[in-house]
């Protein structure tokens, strides 16, 4: 009787993607926290400090994004061209740097050079472009809750960080908070940006861990998937012109690598799908940067102090993540889009609440209901991969980037002038409360773009 011969079995590796999760998240829940939310913390002192209306100094953040706008494209282009972590590090450094230099102005002439020069540029390439792009590389059938994870640190981040920099800011000043700001980006954020790598592909595995086949040849340049993809995906539908689409972007459960459909920017534009996108982003972002700008400011007009306002904020951030995780685990089970709808609408509702209650516990429940536009925000970026892939994922996000900046130019200035002038937020509210409704709509006409069959 002979004995079956051993097998030895190579232990599976560990999946690195989830190493870049990981990392994405602590730099969001650590330092974009504290750039992207601290803006609401700064508002008031800084108004007080300089002497400035609501309307001025909400020009700062609205400027910051006409800057991210022309930068977006280009920033997009040099993260494909040169890899995430370059951009990662060397935007952590540029935005720490200006923190700290923030700390010294003492004119509003100064303050905006410094605010749109360094902490924006850093701040948007560094906590936007760079993370989502890098989850972005790492997968596909998991985008969904990888980009929630990540969306949820940051959120979670905020929970602990707004109402710390509150204090900081009430106890200290806010030139003082932004020194140790801008230090401790520049210490703790900026090493993070090492665990960043290329792709899957650039460490022998595939995106979302997929088993790599026996001798098989992995490319970090992937090409792209042949123009059957899209339309294996969205079931026996024929193609139509090039960039219709034949149904609702599906979910993701069953795609693998190969199933990656990669557009070329030229093309990408040339689809109905990436104007439908940008149109609901314009409208979410619009409403969305609007009220996050003047938030705290919002609920002191309410009646509220501005700390325990701040506490309310970072409540609402913590209730968020829960939200968010689950948003994106059920959206590569389902439909993105009707979840995205879902998520506005909950944030019109939430907007025009807040026009009719005062008193902490209903404006927090208020708030609670916001929560839709941090859950959507995750889904509105992973979608841009379901359309038009890796390869050139960063540079067709950076061009979504002028059109959306350009709405939030005039929006959080508005919302300031209405309150100038009004003595209340309330006609701010009703307006993006219309805005989200219109975006969570415009989200259920997107269709996944088709490439035409070449006639013979």
């Amino acid at each position: 009787m002979t004995s079956e011969p051993s097998r030895v079995t190579k232990p599976r590796r560990r999946f690195y993607g989830w190493t870049v999760v990981a990392a994405s998240g602590v730099m969001n829940a650590l330092g974009g926290s504290v750039h992207w939310q601290g803006f609401q913390v700064l508002f008031l002192p800084v108004a007080t400090g300089l002497n400035l209306s609501h309307a001025q100094t909400a020009l700062a953040f609205s400027l910051a994004r006409a800057e991210n706008g022309v930068m977006g494209p280009a920033t997009g282009w040099l993260i494909d061209r040169y890899g995430v972590r370059p951009l990662m590090i060397g935007g952590t450094v540029v935005a720490g740097a200006g923190y700290v230099l923030l700390s010294q102005t003492n004119t509003y002439l100064a303050f905006l050079l410094v605010y749109l020069l360094l902490v924006s540029v850093g701040g948007s390439t560094t906590f936007m472009q760079a993370s989502t792009t890098a989850i972005n590389h790492w997968f596909i059938r998991k985008r969904g809750i990888a980009m929630a994870i990540n969306s949820a640190a940051f959120r979670f981040g905020g929970a602990l960080t707004v109402p710390a920099l509150s204090w900081l800011v009430l106890h200290y000043g806010w030139q003082t908070a932004s020194l140790w700001i801008g230090l401790f980006m520049i210490a703790a954020i900026t090493p993070l940006g090492l665990f960043f790598k290329r792709s899957p592909e650039s460490v022998g595995q595939r995106p979302d861990g997929a088993p790599v086949a026996p001798g098989a040849a992995l490319s970090d340049t992937k090409r792209s998937a042949p123009a059957s993809a899209g339309r294996r995906a969205l079931g026996p539908h024929p193609p139509t012109k090039s960039g219709a689409g034949t149904g609702p972007v599906p979910p993701r459960e069953s795609a693998t690598a190969d199933d990656e459909d990669d557009w070329g920017v030229k093309e990408a534009l040339k689809t109905k799908a990436f104007w439908v996108l940008a149109l609901g982003t314009v409208l979410r972002m619009s409403a969305h940067g609007a009220v996050f700008v003047h938030l705290i400011a919002i609920l002191v007009s309410k009646g509220q102090d501005q700390q325990v306002s701040a506490n309310m904020v970072g409540i609402m951030a913590l209730v968020s993540v829960p939200l968010i995780l689950i948003a994106g685990w059920a959206s590569d089970r389902m439909s993105r889009q009707k979840i995205l709808a879902v998520c506005y609408v909950s944030s019109g509702v939430a907007l025009l609440l807040l026009t009719l209650v005062d008193g902490t516990v209903p404006l927090m429940l208020a708030l609670v209901l916001f929560t839709g536009t941090e859950a959507g925000a995750s889904l509105n970026w992973a979608i841009v991969g379901d359309l038009f892939g890796r390869k050139k994922y960063a540079t067709i996000r950076g061009l979504l980037a002028p059109i959306y900046n350009a709405a939030l130019v005039v929006t959080p200035v508005a919302a300031g002038l209405v309150y100038d002038n009004t003595g209340s937020y309330n006609y701010a509210l009703v307006g993006g409360a219309g805005l989200f409704i219109a975006a969570a709509f415009i989200f259920l006409l997107l269709k996944r773009p088709v490439r035409a069959v070449p006639t013979t």
